[in-house]
Order: structure tokens, then sequence, then C-alpha cells
């Protein structure tokens, strides 16, 4: 089957892209930056319905992987107009177009849609977004739901272990400050579950090929804070844990608003596609020590 995978320059997209690789016929799509090595690629604005029309006929896919987004939170709340865009327009536009030819589509959504007022979420349960992302993101989700009833939302949970491109994944960022030398304040009450790139391409194969419909978690099997996973980022990776401060929100407010713990609850995935994510320290140990692959 031949996949198109949007946003295949990102930490998440490329990887996505390059674990899928191995399975399917993946074309990367991508505006700027470097897809992972070997794979074919379109170009592709998914601001412009035109280019994406033009991206799915040079790719010639039978389904798309839309990860492409604007995702970093502090950057939407500089400017909400441009991750409603990214968000929300270029999601309902990519639907719309998917459900007109025909094409199985898999967009990649977040864990931040939740207000994290509680410790453990599901599908169903009531949103409420605390910062601009998670609005965008939750937003782009419905409109895609509402323009291709058939597609599939996958909300998926901090991305830890092996990214790709210069941006890193969160253990990444975490291993190339403390590598450079640099102090990290990492939060005691936030906390995530976190999910490596390959846990989530498994379950992408099986939504692709499959028919299930509807919003599914896609979350790693242990719940951390920001702080422990830094912890455990450094042991792993034989990294200076002295460089770690651990501090509360109430100590130091993060910039943009961030929920305490947005936990999620996979047993959807693991019930309905067989889904287990792997474990977190096999993971983290995957961790890029600089965006160069080969340091």
């Amino acid at each position: 089957m031949r996949v198109l995978v949007t946003g295949a320059s990102g930490r998440l997209g490329g990887r996505l892209a390059a674990c899928l690789a191995e399975r399917f016929e993946v074309v990367g799509g991508h505006h700027d930056g470097a897809v992972p090595e070997g794979l074919p690629i379109v170009a592709l604005d998914v601001r412009s319905p035109a280019s994406i029309e033009a991206a799915l006929e040079a790719s010639r896919a039978e389904a798309v992987v839309h990860a492409a987004a604007q995702a970093d939170p502090d950057a939407c709340e500089r400017d909400p107009d441009q991750a409603e865009t990214l968000n929300v327009r270029a999601s309902e536009a990519i639907a719309l177009i998917c459900r007109r030819h025909g094409l199985r589509l898999v967009a990649i959504s977040t864990d931040l849609v939740f207000a994290g007022d509680r410790d453990v979420w599901r599908e169903d349960d009531p949103t409420g977004p605390l910062m601009v992302y998670g609005h965008t993101k939750l937003a782009g989700e419905e409109a895609t739901l509402a323009a291709h009833p058939a597609a599939v939302v996958t909300r998926v949970a901090l991305v830890c272990g092996r990214g790709h491109g210069i941006h890193g994944t969160s253990s990444e960022s975490i291993a190339w400050s403390l590598r450079a030398g640099r102090r990290l304040r990492l939060y005691t009450d936030q906390f995530r579950t976190p999910v490596d790139a390959a846990s989530v391409a498994a379950a992408l194969e099986r939504l692709i090929e499959g028919s299930a419909v509807g919003r599914f978690h896609l979350g790693g099997p242990e719940r951390v804070s920001r702080a422990e996973l830094g912890l455990r980022t450094a042991r792993l990776l034989g990294l200076d844990t002295r460089l770690i401060e651990t501090v509360t929100t109430q100590e130091h407010p993060p910039g943009a608003p961030r929920p305490a713990d947005v936990s999620l609850d996979s047993s959807r995935a693991a019930r309905e596609l067989g889904w287990a994510p792997r474990p977190l320290d096999v993971a983290l140990a995957e961790t890029r020590l600089s965006p160069d692959p080969s340091h």
C-alpha cells in the first residue's frame, strides 16, 4: 500500500515515515526540512488545497498519515492565527480531499486536548484544553472527523526516544541540553504517559490496514512526571543528573499554560488493535545524543 505522510521532515512525522516504510511504500510530504534518507518525497504545503491535490496525485497514495502541524505550544501562543491555519484549516482540507478520493486517513493529535485536572483520560472523556495548541488540535480533530467520518484521529502522548531532524523529542531535548552542560528545570507535578514513535507507528500500521474510525489514545506504558522522565533519560544515557533541578509549577510557573496531568488510557488501542507500546526504558535508550544521527 502506498502511504503519504505529511510533515515527514518533522521530529515525529519523519520518524513515523521511516518506521512505516518498513511495511508500506511511504512517500514523504514536506514543505521544508529533510525527510528520512532514502524515502521518495513530494512537495506539500498543507495550507494549499491545490498542493495537497498535487501531492496525492504525484504520490499515488492509497492512504494518508497526517502528521504536519504547528506543534510548538509556545509558538502557538505567540501566533494563534498560524496555529489555526496549520492545525485546523489544513486538517479540514486534507480530510475533505481524502474523503473525495476515497483514501484512508489517520490524523495525529495530542494528549494536550485535556484539562489535566485528574490522572487518566479515555477517548470519550470531556476535553478542556488550556493552551492555544490544545484548542487548535482539538478543533482539528473535530474538523477532520466532520469532513471525513471514516477517518481516524490518534491522540499521541508526549513523544520520547528517537525522533527525526533538528528538533528533538522530549528525551532528546533533555539529552542534548545535558550533553552541552546546560542546566535544566523540570517539573515534579506535570504528568504524562510518554510514548516513542516506533510504538506509535505500530498502531498506525494496524489503523491504516483496518477499518476502525474515531479517536484512539496512544500513550506509553508508564505515567511519569517530567522530572522523572528527565532523570531516567540522564541515567540511561550516562549524563549528569546534577544539572537537573526538580521544581513545581507553583515555584516556577511555565510559559504557556500546561495541564497538570494528561496521562492517557490506551485500552481501546490494546483491545481493538492488539497494540502495546514498548517499555519506556527501551524507548529512552534510543534517544539521539545529538541532531546528527552519527553522534
